[in-house]
């Protein structure tokens, strides 16, 4: 493209964006340093990224960090582009395995869409719709859709969110939330063990994206009756979290993960 043609603003606002994608957080001066840009030129450029709603601010340091808008377009490319058609051969593996609903989300503002399925093969089944929204904090796709975000991004994200208490099990404590999280980090896969609904039991895993961020999440979701009579349980947990890293490697993904940990 001819230089005449570029815009030397929208130039410096994808640096920017990309910049802080790569540290997380950053203030005026890391910034203008890192891009060898004026601050002034950096703060209006940052001001108007804020303003629209891709760029928020940390209140305890004032530094900035990218947003969940430039995430939530592309989940949108993802579903529209065929992301469930890509997810189908995984999906069906597990499905055959074990017999189980099996579930692809991706998470919508604050909470988890399904835009997959393949139903249990059971007389019992657990049914999800497509379209379907669920919580983050409660459930085995929405821990997996999250857990690898940073601490103030979650606190963020789940700011204005009412922990409702579907169950008994259910978690209505950001910082018991948060210690949940960094298990799921740690394994790789989470668990909704009758928090949503009752008599449900959940396993859920990332599915990551080249650049090593979460795009998706898959799961399966059976009566947690059957969950307690399968000899074979603990095995579930490495089928999902392992199909959700084969399905992850044909994205592109290489292991690298933007946040935390991934045993």
């Amino acid at each position: 493209m001819s230089d005449k043609k570029i815009l030397q603003s929208v130039v410096r606002a994808f640096s920017i964006l990309e910049l802080l994608d790569e540290c997380g957080e950053l203030g005026i001066t890391e910034i203008s340093e890192k891009l060898s840009l004026e601050k002034s030129t950096v703060f209006r450029t940052i001001s108007t990224l804020k303003s629209l709603g891709y760029v928020v601010q940390n209140p305890s340091n004032s530094k900035y960090s990218n947003s969940y808008k430039l995430f939530e377009i592309g989940s949108n490319v993802a579903r529209k582009t065929g992301l469930p058609k890509m997810a189908y051969p995984f999906m069906l593996d597990m499905s055959r395995i074990t017999g189980e609903a099996v579930n692809l989300a991706v998470r919508d503002g604050s909470k988890a869409l399904y835009i997959s399925k393949i139903e249990s093969t059971d007389t019992i089944k657990v049914c999800m719709n497509l379209g379907q929204t669920v919580p983050l904090y409660c459930t085995a796709l929405g821990k997996s859709l999250i857990a690898f975000l940073p601490e103030n991004s979650i606190r963020e994200l789940l700011s204005n969110e009412t922990f409702v208490q579907y169950t008994p099990n259910t978690m209505t404590d950001m910082e018991a939330l948060l210690k949940d999280l960094e298990v799921v980090r740690k394994r790789g896969y989470s668990i909704d063990d009758e928090e949503h609904i009752k008599n449900i039991y959940c396993i859920g895993a990332p599915v990551f994206d080249a650049s090593g961020s979460v795009i998706a999440a898959l799961s399966i979701a059976l009566p947690k009756f059957r969950f307690d009579e399968n000899p074979k349980r603990e095995e579930l947990y490495s089928l999902v979290r392992d199909t959700a890293r084969r399905f992850s490697c044909s994205l592109g993904w290489q292991g690298n993960v933007k946040s935390g940990a991934f045993g």
